[in-house]
């Protein structure tokens, strides 16, 4: 029994943006675009955000382990509750015990860098799941709207058979604004490209690369992997800087993501992790006022979770778009008048809500004792035997379902047409009528199998809450 990594997973939005509609909508405006207008970028949907996209991360890490999680650290910058934990949001969704320790961790897009080197530089400590995740928005025309991307990564550390330990890191911090956002403010500002790259990432990074490579007691040749969320350009002149071949740099995931600020260190080293042997040692640069660099060793026990889980699966999953006006739609960035029909109140019950909590937010029905009937939501009488008090929790989110019947509504409001709703029945016996998400029209068929996931139910944009509840979703390929 050892302390380290003992699993690891990730996320990415299913919809893309060829980011060519993009350089050819605003080409009247910014034809220096088409620069840039390679490859596709990973958005969220109208019903994801960075806390939709750290359960789904936490979810893909999760699998095979009790959730006797003792701590849950969430890293954003775009965390959507500035007072209500936005972490606790993520651990009800997830089932975790009530007696977990939440936290929220931002202001910087080294915050999931630096939650790793804290936990992995402490000799021992209790099971910890560590997610990143951020959802930035972009001004329409800027070069972030081309570069950015939404996603999500997890970790989980504690004492067991790790798949992976940390074996040096080091960081170092300069106050170089290379980009900000205000509080009030809905963009990212970023300085001049040439002098981020001489000032900041050329002369910060290297010092704490190095600095973590002698706490770990290695040359960096011996370093097989390194991990620098950074454009390529500028990933290979660190490479020449620090004296290490260019083929030894992760894949940026530039062309199929796009950056994903706090989350891209994280999602990077998963994605490095699904393809890595017993033995390699990997280097994980964060960077943001300042460097934060980590050794990572691999063990043998890596190879049993490889292909189950990992960010690969879901950038194979994926729904391009080349409508850059239902990107924006979607994004909020465009408000298109949806008449009437979307003209309504969402006022949420927190009494309501707060008693029902786990039927809402962790999808939680029973289960009959007597006659095995699982059924959704719970009550207190069986809907086949009609046994009293007999129903013991259990969970839905975790379970395939399968399309008992549908509706392709294209009259309802909804911000991406059509409305796709139905009866979801499960083994067992239980029946619910949802909402769907992430299928195109004509996605759906009676008897199609789906899997549940946690999204944004609605907004209430006159009191500033979200609601979150699970959908059927397709099923990974």
């Amino acid at each position: 029994m050892s302390y380290g990594i003992l699993s690891f997973g990730g996320y990415v939005p299913t919809l893309r943006i060829n980011r060519q509609a993009i350089a050819q909508a605003i080409a009247w405006a910014v034809p220096a675009a088409k620069g840039l207008a390679k490859g596709e970028r990973a958005f969220a949907n109208w019903d994801e955000d960075s806390l939709t996209l750290a359960v789904e991360a936490a979810r893909d890490c999760l699998q095979g382990f009790p959730r006797e999680v003792a701590q849950l650290q969430l890293a954003s910058t775009t965390l959507p509750f500035a007072d209500r934990s936005n972490s606790g949001v993520v651990a009800d969704a997830l089932r975790l015990p009530a007696t977990v320790t939440t936290e929220d961790l931002s202001g910087s897009r080294r915050a999931g860098t630096s939650a790793l080197l804290r936990l992995g530089v402490a000799p021992t400590g209790p099971a910890t799941l560590l997610l990143a995740a951020d959802c930035r928005e972009t001004r329409p025309g800027s070069p972030q709207e081309m570069l950015y991307g939404h996603a999500a990564a997890a970790l989980l550390f504690g004492e067991g058979e790790p798949i992976a330990t940390v074996q040096g890191a080091a960081s170092v911090h300069e106050d170089l604004v290379d980009q900000y956002r205000s509080a009030d403010a809905d963009y990212d500002y970023a300085m001049e490209e040439r002098w981020i790259r001489e000032e900041g990432y050329n002369k910060i990074i290297p010092r704490a690369v190095r600095a973590a490579a002698l706490s770990a007691g290695i040359e960096l040749a011996e370093v097989h992997r390194f991990i620098i969320p950074a454009t390529a350009t500028v990933a290979k002149g660190l490479a020449k800087l620090l004296g290490v071949n260019e083929d030894r740099l992760v894949d940026p995931l530039a062309g199929q993501v796009g950056d994903c600020g706090a989350a891209h260190p994280l999602l990077m080293l998963s994605f490095a992790l699904e393809t890595a042997v017993p033995g390699e040692t990997l280097l994980v640069v964060g960077f943001g006022q300042g460097a934060d660099a980590l050794v990572i060793k691999t063990t043998p026990k890596l190879a049993a979770l490889q292909g189950s889980r990992g960010p690969a699966r879901y950038l194979a999953q994926k729904r391009v778009i080349d409508n850059y006006t239902m990107f924006l739609s979607l994004r909020d960035r465009l408000q298109i008048d949806f008449g009437m029909r979307s003209e309504r109140d969402n006022r949420t019950s927190q009494s309501a809500f707060y008693r029902r909590r786990q039927d809402i937010t962790a999808m939680m029905g029973g289960r009959c004792s007597a006659c095995n009937t699982l059924q959704y939501p719970r009550s207190q009488i069986c809907v086949k035997c009609a046994a009293m008090d007999a129903q013991v929790p259990e969970s839905l989110a975790e379970l395939i379902g399968r399309v008992k019947s549908y509706t392709e509504d294209w009259l309802a409001y909804t911000p991406l047409p059509p409305y796709i709703y139905g009866n979801v029945e499960y083994a067992d016996g239980a029946n619910c009528m949802l909402e769907f998400t992430d299928f195109a029209p004509g996605g759906v068929q009676v008897g199609s199998e789906v899997r549940m996931v946690f999204r944004i139910k609605d907004f209430d944009n006159r009191r500033q809450f979200r609601r979150y509840f699970w959908k059927p979703a397709p099923l990974l390929a």
